[in-house]
């Protein structure tokens, strides 16, 4: 692969064994799924999927340009959709913070990992109004990867319903308060997969929609009568 380093061939690792994300689940999927990438790095979930399933559609997302320039060529035996951009708030442009160690910790957000002084602007995308615009053109999305150091916090912008169509969801967070925030409108639609919390404020968690379950799993649900 392109565009590895020290510090981010641990992620690339835990990507493509599937320690970071159950892979396993895209055989649920049906024919030519459609599957967003956001934060894509270097490519390395992309790929993935493109060697599980060959009949993936993929649209990847990432604002850094030494990124981007990797992506680019680490996803070109595929037929890639690929944006250089940040998905945020709003749509225009927004500073990208440089992580102090290495360009994974990459965030809209300065903060430990990333420097508020090493920065520069990219072009910034509204995450709700480019989701929507993705599935008017390309159909509906089968699942979405969002490991964008914070920029998490922008899926808060979806409406329920809309969370609701995505079968699949795959979400590295980055603070406890956007989780609080965000488990009660996935939880309307989804169940939690499975997860791995790495500290209080990080860890990915992967969401399935209810409808997926079998119902012979549910079987084994305890609840009051």
């Amino acid at each position: 692969m392109q565009g590895l380093t020290p510090y981010n061939l641990k992620i690339v690792a835990e990507v493509l064994s599937g320690k970071a994300y159950p892979l396993a689940l895209l055989d649920l999927l049906g024919d030519s799924p459609l599957v967003v990438d956001i934060g894509a790095n270097i490519g390395s979930f992309s790929l993935a999927c493109h060697v599980l399933r060959s009949d993936v559609r993929l649209l990847a997302v990432e604002p850094d340009p030494v990124n981007f320039s990797a992506l680019k060529e680490n996803l070109a035996m595929t037929n890639a959709d690929l944006y250089q951009a940040a998905l945020s708030d709003r749509d225009g442009e927004i500073d990208l913070f440089l992580g102090d160690q290495d360009s994974v910790a990459n965030s809209t957000f300065a903060g430990k990992m990333a420097s508020g002084q090493r920065r520069f602007s990219v072009k910034s995308l509204a995450t709700k109004t480019f989701l929507e615009t993705v599935v008017q053109q390309k159909g509906a999305i089968s699942l979405i990867k969002s490991d964008s150091e914070g920029g998490e916090w922008y899926l808060l912008d979806l409406d329920e319903g809309f969370l609701a169509t995505i079968p699949i969801i795959f979400l590295e967070y980055h603070s406890a308060l956007f989780l609080s925030r965000f488990l009660p409108k996935i939880l309307q639609s989804h169940v939690i997969y499975s997860g791995m919390v790495r500290f209080p404020h990080r860890g990915e968690l992967a969401f399935v929609a209810k409808n997926w379950v079998s119902e012979e799993q549910n079987r084994f649900e305890i609840r009051p009568n």
